[in-house]
């Protein structure tokens, strides 16, 4: 839901200090800025926010919550996943300053990098080619340090990562060779997005100039790692299977019978139609799914269990 015109709400933990907050707290989807932030300073009987704030949210200031409403109101309206996939990029690159994003998506964690098809902006379409060729295997947000990261809190940094100590020597030449030989990336971050159906979703930030993402864009990072996934898994896989849930009770009801094989006059007969009514409807809802024929709208209906 839009913020008000001229007003922005804050969340509603920022102490005095940070700055005025509303009163009022503003919906985005089924996210509101209590659940964003730290809730617990907002109930009459949880414990004082000293007690129960993360270490990471000392990093966050009104601006990093700020940031973090901009993703997640450009996100919101998403009605499945390749438009959830298109707005997180062109959020976080637009938010974040940073203007090579990707977006890849498997089954599994380890299966993330193996995505022929992921969604890139930037230099990482250019990028592609030779990761998918020779690197993939390699990532450095493939590490055991940096899975453990990316499950625990939804982000890993490579500067984080390198704090850490040495970085195994494959992941060590991915950095070394790809990422700033090749490539002059100094910045590299990972966060991770749970999907539909138990997948998962690495979005891979990158950008030459260093120290793009400090603490506190990490820290905003973490806080959007777990209300981008509460939306990302509740959209459907495909376009088509967006477009179905809107559909009238009327056109549902066509959609079930095409899908059970029936023709044209059967279904007239059935709902008490004229036949070339029911053809129109058959033609809007292959308009409206953006299904090519009868059997694909039919395979379709059926694996929705419209």
């Amino acid at each position: 839901m839009p913020l008000a015109p001229g007003k922005r709400a804050l969340p509603g933990h920022l102490s005095p200090a940070s700055c005025r907050c509303e009163t009022k707290l503003v919906s985005i989807g089924n996210v509101t800025q209590s659940t964003l932030g730290d809730t617990s300073g907002t109930s009459p009987t949880a414990r004082p926010t000293s007690h129960t704030r993360s270490p990471a949210r000392a990093n966050l200031h009104k601006a990093d919550y700020e940031r973090a409403f901009d993703v997640l109101e450009q996100c919101a309206d998403a009605a499945c996943l390749p438009d959830f996939k298109e707005r997180a990029v062109d959020a976080i690159s637009e938010h974040f300053a940073l203007k090579h994003v990707s977006f890849f998506a498997g089954p599994t964690f380890h299966t993330v990098f193996e995505d022929t098809t992921p969604l890139t902006a930037g230099k990482t379409s250019k990028m592609l080619p030779e990761y998918q060729d020779r690197w993939a295997r390699h990532d450095v947000f493939g590490t055991p340090a940096a899975m453990r990261q990316l499950v625990s809190s939804g982000v890993s940094t490579l500067d984080e990562l390198q704090s850490m100590g040495r970085l195994p020597s494959a992941a060590d030449a991915y950095v070394r060779y790809f990422l700033t030989a090749t490539w002059r990336m100094q910045t590299a971050a990972a966060l991770r997005l749970e999907l539909s159906s138990g997948h998962t979703a690495l979005l891979g930030m990158f950008d030459p100039e260093p120290g793009k993402i400090g603490p506190a864009e990490a820290a905003a990072l973490r806080l959007l790692s777990r209300q981008m996934s509460a939306m990302a898994r509740g959209l459907p896989p495909s376009r088509p299977q967006a477009a179905l849930a809107k559909l009238s009770e009327r056109q549902r009801q066509v959609a079930r019978l095409v899908a059970d094989g029936l023709s044209n006059a059967q279904i007239a007969e059935i709902l008490s139609l004229a036949e070339d009514s029911v053809k129109k409807y058959v033609t809007r809802i292959l308009t409206t799914t953006g299904c090519k024929s009868r059997m694909e709208l039919a395979l379709l209906a059926r694996a929705q269990r419209i």
